[in-house]
């Protein structure tokens, strides 16, 4: 059996498709991402614009173009929170439906951190011990406090980079003002998730995928060391990522665009995932960081392997 499965993010819809055996065994023929910005302009009205909209369709119907190329027989596809969020979502959800013929489904944070933790779990990133995942994307981030066998913590905090971007003023650079600002933010919105970590002291961090797919690529490509899609997790050197991360927000504009191994649809959204990413590691005691390249979709893809859906 072949499977497509659509992950409609915010800032990227991410396609995945993958063959799966009569006993369980998976083997993937294709992955696309697409940048979208399905939700920008909209957050702060909780409405997709009308040209998001025409972006999304148009990414999907490259995306269904290679679904059928490869002849799969079943296509799921999930929204997170541009979608759930959107006054309007559900019109772009019959949009879809009625152009491509298959249905959208709206899932909600908790959901979406469940299937989250199922990707990272699939890629080998998670241990015996305890870890905290974190997704960044374009609507919501989610942490997860998790080891390889279950999930202690979950919670989805509306603190995605476009969201961001849509509710502060920022720079290029960012000032020293700003960053105040949207770290005393972080604060307050992440109050909960700070006072776990204060009692848990947990060492690891794993970067799910997207923002963090980047800032490993970046890193990698100035060693020279080529990008090898057969590994789903890898560790970062916490202090090169943690000098990359203080470099990305300090950075303008063209200077990023300068990076080799920066995509252009990460350019004006990196620096804020390097700031949420950089509070993060200052205020918890973190000696490990890791990169799970498996993310939403592949959580799916754990669930379709375990016949749950």
């Amino acid at each position: 059996m072949k499977v497509g499965i659509i992950d409609l993010g915010s800032n990227t819809f991410n396609l995945l498709i993958a063959e799966i055996g009569s006993k369980g065994e998976y083997k993937q023929l294709y992955r696309s991402k697409v940048g979208v910005k399905l939700g920008e302009g909209s957050f702060e009205k909780n409405y997709i614009t009308e040209a998001a909209m025409q972006r999304g369709m148009i990414a999907l119907e490259a995306q269904i173009a290679a679904i059928k190329n490869q002849y799969c027989d079943r296509i799921l596809a999930f929204a997170t929170s541009a979608i759930r969020n959107a006054s309007n979502g559900q019109q772009f959800v019959k949009r879809v439906s009625d152009t491509f013929g298959f249905k959208i489904k709206v899932i909600d944070g908790n959901e979406e951190a469940h299937m989250i933790f199922q990707g990272v779990q699939l890629s080998g990133a998670l241990s015996s011990e305890n870890a905290l995942i974190m997704d960044i994307g374009g609507g919501s981030t989610e942490f997860i406090l998790a080891n390889e066998d279950e999930i202690l913590w979950k919670q989805s905090f509306e603190l995605g980079v476009t969201r961001l971007r849509e509710m502060f003023t920022i720079s290029d650079p960012i000032t020293e003002n700003e960053i105040e600002i949207i770290e005393a933010h972080f604060d307050e919105q992440l109050a909960e998730l700070n006072e776990l970590l204060n009692k848990e002291h947990v060492k690891t961090l794993i970067g799910s995928s997207g923002s963090f797919d980047t800032f490993n690529d970046v890193l990698n490509a100035r060693k020279g060391i080529p990008f090898n899609d057969e590994l789903s997790s890898v560790e970062f050197n916490f202090q090169e990522l943690a000098h990359h991360l203080v470099e990305l927000i300090q950075s303008n504009r063209d200077q990023r665009s300068d990076m080799a191994g920066m995509p252009d649809l990460r350019i004006d959204m990196i620096p804020i995932a390097a700031l949420l990413t950089n509070y993060i590691l200052k205020r918890h005691a973190f000696k490990q960081a890791k990169l799970s390249r498996y993310a939403l979709k592949e959580g799916v893809l754990f669930d379709v392997l375990k016949g749950n859906i």
